[in-house]
């Protein structure tokens, strides 16, 4: 009996002592991976950070920079202005408007720069030195504004095209039995185009608890185009009244084609105008070389025969 009750306190101790062996032996093992991953955190971020694309890691932090010290000087909305121009432009090169105001303070020195450098280079004058300065400063304070413009247009243009076919893709979902958000995601699905990325967003906003006015209101703001916005007030106007969309969408459709055909037959017309300009500057100088120069020939040798 003895001898059992020896053994058992033994065999209690020596797994006692195991246990606060390991237990010990458990500690030490993660105070050293804490340890380990505190001495490996910074270099994990700094992985990250290389891990992104140069844009994000020095373009637009430079650009953020550059707008902090033009914005001093300019107005409070022009931060908001810069934003509504780049939505309607389709968000280019991902940029903000406080980036794009730091793109506009780098275009105008990097003219600034050129100036500097063409004065040096060549001997002018104190005022042509002026005028020189002042137009390469505006030049590269108007060039990002005309890209922009010219996004702006073209987005514009590809909206009012895509228009009447999203509108009877829309049209055959309703009469299929969908909804009007139903008929939206199938456009989103099916076609690709300016329109349908606005619509996605627009979707993106109903499913965030904006109601549908709201957002489709949004979403004709964002664009600018004057046929989207008419569009989005009958289906709003529709919706709040209780009528039929399949009818709305069936006139807005008729509506816009005969629009585009306008359009069609007005930029016809407005051809042998802009094609004046080549014709004057290119092809009736080599019709007056190809006729007149034997005349010229002709009467040049007639005078030199005349003079001997």
């Amino acid at each position: 009996m003895l001898l059992a009750i020896s053994i058992c306190a033994a065999g209690t101790v020596l797994l006692f002592i195991i246990g606060i062996a390991m237990k010990s032996q458990r500690a030490i093992i993660q105070e050293r991976m804490s340890q380990h991953s505190e001495s490996i955190a910074p270099n994990t971020s700094s992985e990250a950070d290389l891990a992104l694309p140069f844009r994000e890691r020095v373009v637009l932090p430079l650009l953020g920079k550059l707008a902090d010290i033009a914005l001093r000087s300019t107005p409070s909305g022009a931060i908001q202005a810069a934003e509504a121009r780049l939505d309607a432009a389709g968000r280019p090169w991902r940029l903000g408007g406080k980036e794009f105001i730091g793109l506009k303070v780098l275009f105008v020195g990097l003219f600034l720069l050129l100036a500097i450098g063409v004065t040096k280079a060549v001997d002018m004058g104190f005022l042509l030195r002026v005028v020189l300065f002042v137009l390469l400063v505006a030049i590269g304070l108007l060039l990002p504004e005309a890209a922009l413009s010219n996004l702006i247009a073209g987005r514009q243009s590809a909206i009012r095209k895509a228009l009447p076919d999203t509108l009877d893709l829309l049209l055959v979902s309703v009469e299929a039995g969908l909804s009007l958000d139903g008929a939206i995601q199938k456009v989103v699905e099916k076609l690709h185009n300016p329109l349908s990325e606005e619509m996605t967003f627009a979707l993106q906003e109903m499913q965030l608890g904006k109601r549908r006015a709201e957002a489709l209101r949004n979403m004709a703001d964002r664009t600018g185009v004057s046929e989207l916005s008419a569009f989005v007030a009958a289906v709003i106007q529709a919706d709040q009244l209780g009528g039929g969309i399949s009818r709305v969408l069936h006139v807005q459709s008729e509506t816009l084609r005969t629009q585009r055909g306008l359009r069609a037959r007005e930029a016809a017309s407005k051809l042998p105008v802009k094609m004046l300009v080549p014709l004057v500057l290119c092809i009736f100088p080599s019709l007056f070389v190809v006729v007149l120069s034997p005349g010229a020939v002709r009467i040049y040798r007639a005078l030199n025969i005349i003079s001997k």
